[in-house]
């Protein structure tokens, strides 16, 4: 593909990076969290056909809850305490989502992933941080990105 056609694929992408522990903000989400987080979601975020989602857990028991609450998403686990931010972290490091997509969303407050959202805003211009909001972390506030919530009602779906 020439430079062009690269260049028009990206401007209509948008990269979603999904903590879907965070987003339903419970260790171990059930599915009926996850559909509603992903209602709201997308009811937020008004995503296009061409963008694509990594939804990161930090324990294997949330994979299938994942799995069927959020179809079509690139799911990864890591086992362990922050694991879903670690394979974020991983993705806004090592995947060179700024010359792929023209938007990322990352979809965590957590604080340990400000840095990697700050880096990530100085290479691109349109970077979005969706939380809960009694789920975001100062430092994620603060971190250049656009800021969005999510509707608090998700805190009583648990």
């Amino acid at each position: 593909m020439n430079k062009k056609t690269l260049s028009s694929i990206r401007k209509a992408r948008t990269m979603h990076l999904i903590d879907i522990e965070n987003l339903c903000m419970a260790a171990n989400p059930n599915l009926e969290q996850v559909i509603e987080a992903r209602r709201c979601y997308v009811e937020l975020m008004n995503p296009g056909e061409s963008d694509q989602f990594l939804v990161t857990v930090s324990s294997r028991a949330n994979l299938e809850a994942v799995a069927f609450g959020w179809q079509g998403a690139t799911l990864k686990v890591h086992e362990g305490h922050d694991g879903a931010d670690i394979l974020l972290a991983e993705a806004i490091v090592d995947d060179h989502l700024e010359s792929r997509f023209d938007k990322v969303v990352v979809a965590s407050g957590d604080g340990g992933l400000a840095p990697f959202v700050t880096h990530l805003k100085s290479l691109l211009k349109n970077v979005v941080v969706v939380s809960q909001p009694t789920a975001i972390a100062f430092s994620m506030r603060v971190s250049g990105a656009q800021v969005k919530y999510l509707r608090p009602e998700l805190v009583l779906a648990a």
